[in-house]
């Protein structure tokens, strides 16, 4: 590396030196000067003192004797002085005797003169006689130009000299600085200049010779020991980028860096990916131009995010972007935008998060918050949302809509007997052909198992318009869905039952509405189904006493007003206490006791069932966990339980009972549960797996009311059951009914020949006992015995020594 001459530390440093002896050189020239001149001035005046004292006694004789021709000659005498400009002698009278006058030349210092002092410097000399008197005098004018010539030779002589001496002086400090400092310096940098800060290779600078101990030494040390660490450094920076590009590389994300021309600076596999470029082809060019040649739009979006977070310099994190790659598939990215300084350049990171499968998800369960799974229709929530619309528009241009309630009739008996996944398909079959029944405008939902709903708004502004074209819809959709349908070479034809409701309707708002519609509904059913019922205003109060009833029941169940009675069943042949069902009624605190009839479907259609069997259950337990304590509990004795099928069908159905049997302390042989046909056919398969796993503890099954439902050999071979409980229905016209009377045989011989106790319910009458005793090992319960008992009074008469049932006639006892 080359240094010009002007910029070497050797001329810097001999300039300074001039400069500093030329500086005390003036100074010293100066301080000479001025003595010099200073002595020059009295050289000067005593001249003159000497020229005075020479030709003071001459002058004195002219003078006296007036002699001018002596006058004259001494006045010529001082033509000598060069520097002298006039000479007069003068008289008494001052009258000139005798002069001299000479005209200075030019001359180069008279400026300088003229500053240090006057230009021409008068003296003069009285001529006294030696008596005192005074005769005349002498007078002299002198050119202190002329007079300081010697002095001014002598001072150019001063300065030209110091500054020649000083030249040379700085000459030699220049030289020596070279060699001594500048050269070496020179050595030092060369060599440095020629370690790269990112290839220092283990390389270092050499000591320039005989300078290893001085201060040219400690800078190649210290340099060195600065090589070292860079070195150190680099490959710990070169490390740390090594790993950086793994994990940035490694990352899914896109991360990259682009400068304020948009060019990339840095990029990751990631992103490369998705531009379908390599790493070197991307580096350096613009990021704008390469997506904007796959979308315009989104390259534009993207340029506005990166301009915005470097002009505001602040971070912007997580903004959700539909971006295209390269292939053409478009997707959801959370996109981050940081600005930072890359190597003093301005600069915007840019992560880029593929959310697609995210953002799929979150539709999927948006689509599944709104929409029905099965057939894709608008769920209960958005029926809720639409049906709040259709009211507010009709209300706002005065017009009446219709909301229809659509059931399926007796639809439940496919699904427990053909399986759920050809309900399925018929499900997704009709609700395709209803909705060919809808205009644009219309809501048809499905609220759940074989119940839709559909909203017919802005009908007709007259209200019985309104009425007649929600009928005609309704019937239009009766005769479509039952239109057959083939299902795996098997035709089904299904029928509905439609409840009808005007809306706006006052002030109801939409659960009323449903409500309403549901109510309407039944009554449908009720007409024989396969039609549709507009609801009116009779049925609001049914449909309040539905509201009410469910209020009720909620308070009940919180108050524990359900209250447990147990009612004996008796061995037929022996006429002992088999056994016993425990029963539940509701104390109503305004009404006393309520029959079961008016509660127990609501419960169970509500769901609050669950609840009210687990408080049966566990007071059950109570209550043998009481006779047992006491010894009143008789061996393998029994008391039925009755299960819902919301109850039976739960997934925590085992744990519950096998819970609550532990808490107190009871075998399993203590319990007998009674379950429908119906919930048993639901779930089959589950209820049969259910079954099995309690009766190992100990617990026995009976199929309740038995004839009303299926009655299907098939399944009665599979089901895990104990026991069959014939319906009272069939035992009530027992002896008048021939074809009460050959089922209820029927149902004794399959038990028998399916090992199966049999238990009558319903039993009221001696010819009713009479006649089942013809079969033996048939159980009876019913009014004939004894009705439903409270628990204690159960246990004093049935539970205590020696006593024995009793039977009764029209409720009243007989011993």
């Amino acid at each position: 590396m080359r240094i010009e001459f002007f910029n070497r530390i050797a001329f810097k440093l001999m300039r300074s030196s001039l400069a500093i002896a030329l500086t005390l050189g003036v100074i010293v020239a100066l301080v000479q000067v001025y003595m010099d001149l200073s002595d020059q001035r009295h050289a000067i005046d005593n001249n003159i003192q000497e020229i005075f004292r020479v030709t003071e006694n001459p002058a004195q004789r002219a003078v006296h004797l007036l002699d001018s021709t002596l006058a004259g000659e001494v006045v010529k005498g001082l033509e000598y002085y060069n520097f002298l400009t006039y000479a007069a002698i003068l008289d008494d009278k001052n009258q000139i005797m005798a002069e001299h006058r000479r005209e200075p030349g030019p001359s180069g210092t008279l400026w300088l003169t003229q500053l240090l002092m006057d230009e021409i410097k008068q003296y003069e000399l009285d001529l006294i006689y030696s008596d005192g008197t005074y005769e005349g005098r002498i007078v002299l004018r002198i050119s202190n130009d002329l007079a300081l010539a010697p002095f001014y030779a002598r001072s150019t002589t001063i300065f030209i000299s110091g500054l020649l001496r000083n030249m040379s002086l700085a000459l030699v400090l220049m030289v020596l600085y070279h060699y001594a400092l500048t050269r070496p310096l020179i050595q030092i940098s060369n060599k440095f200049s020629t370690i790269r800060p990112d290839h220092t290779e283990g390389r270092r600078i050499d000591h320039v010779k005989g300078h290893k101990s001085d201060e040219l030494g400690q800078i190649v040390e210290a340099a060195n020991a600065f090589i070292a660490t860079l070195e150190e450094r680099q490959t710990g920076l070169t490390q740390s980028e090594q790993q950086l590009r793994i994990i940035l590389d490694a990352s899914p994300n896109q991360i990259f860096a682009v400068n304020k021309s948009g060019e990339f600076v840095f990029l990751n596999i990631a992103t490369e990916r998705f531009y379908g470029q390599a790493h070197g082809k991307l580096i350096g060019k613009n990021y704008y131009g390469i997506h904007k040649a796959i979308s315009d739009k989104e390259a534009n979006a993207i340029l506005i995010n990166i301009k915005r977070a470097d002009s505001d310099k602040r971070k912007s994190l997580d903004m959700e972007q539909r971006l295209t790659d390269a292939k053409g598939v478009v997707f959801a990215m959370q996109m981050s935008y940081i600005p930072f300084d890359f190597y003093g350049e301005s600069c915007v990171l840019v992560i880029g998060a593929d959310i697609t499968g995210r953002v799929e998800a979150e539709e999927r369960v948006e689509h599944l918050a709104y929409f029905d799974t099965l057939t894709d229709l608008p769920n209960r929530n958005m029926l809720y949302d639409h049906l709040k619309m259709d009211i507010s528009r009709c209300r706002r241009t005065g017009s009446y809509g219709a909301l229809l309630f659509i059931d399926l009739d007796d639809f439940k008996r496919i699904n427990d007997t053909l399986g759920h996944s050809l309900g399925d398909q018929l499900l997704l079959q009709l609700s395709q052909q209803m909705q060919s029944q809808k205009r644009q405008t219309d809501t048809l939902a499905r609220l759940g198992g074989d119940e839709f709903i559909l909203s017919l708004p802005d009908l007709h502004n007259d209200i019985d318009f309104a009425k007649q074209q929600a009928t005609e819809l309704a019937k239009r959709l009766l005769d479509r869905i039952s239109t057959p349908i083939t299902l795996e070479n098997r035709e089904f034809i299904i029928s509905a039952s439609i409840g009808i409701v005007i809306y706006p309707y006052g002030e109801s708002d939409t659960e009323s509405l449903l409500r309403f519609a549901d109510t309407a509904m039944y009554k449908a059913k009720q007409s024989g189904r396969n039609c549709c019922q507009i609801f009116e205003e009779s049925m609001a109060t049914e449909a309040n006493n539905l509201v009410q009833l469910e209020s009720e029941l909620r308070t009940a169940i919180q108050s524990q007003q359900f209250v447990l009675r147990v009612q004996p069943i008796i061995d037929g042949q022996s006429g002992k206490l088999a056994a016993a069902e425990a029963l539940i009624r509701w104390n109503h605190p305004e009404r006393g006791m309520v029959s079961p009839l008016e509660f127990i479907g609501f419960l169970e259609s509500s769901g609050m069932i669950r609840e009210v069997d687990q408080l049966v259950f566990v007071e059950v337990c109570q209550y043998i966990h009481a006779l047992r304590s006491t010894g009143e509990m008789p061996e393998e004795f029994r008391f039925s339980v009755n299960l819902s099928a919301s109850t039976l069908h739960r997934s925590d159905f085992v744990q519950r009972v096998e819970s609550t049997l532990a808490q107190y302390n009871l075998p399993g042989t203590c319990i007998e549960f009674e379950i429908t046909e119906g919930a048993a056919l639901q779930r089959l398969d589950e209820v049969i797996q259910k079954l099995k796993v309690l009766q190992l503890q100990g617990l026995t099954f009976a199929l309740d009311d038995f004839g009303t439902g299926y009655s299907s050999l098939s399944y009665l071979k599979r089901l895990p059951i104990n026991k069959i409980k014939i319906d009272k229905s069939f035992i009530k016209d027992l002896i008048f009914d021939p074809q009460d009377e050959a089922l209820v045989a029927s149902v004794i011989a399959i038990a028998d020949t399916l090992n199966l106790r049999v238990v009558a319910e319903g039993v009221e009458s001696e010819d009713q006992a009479a006649w089942l005793n013809c079969y033996s090992d048939i159980w009876y319960q019913g009014y004939l015995f004894d009705r439903p008992l409270h628990p204690e009074a159960f246990r004093e008469k049935y539970l205590q020594p020696q006593q024995t049932p009793r039977l009764v006639t029209d409720n009243v006892l007989k011993y």
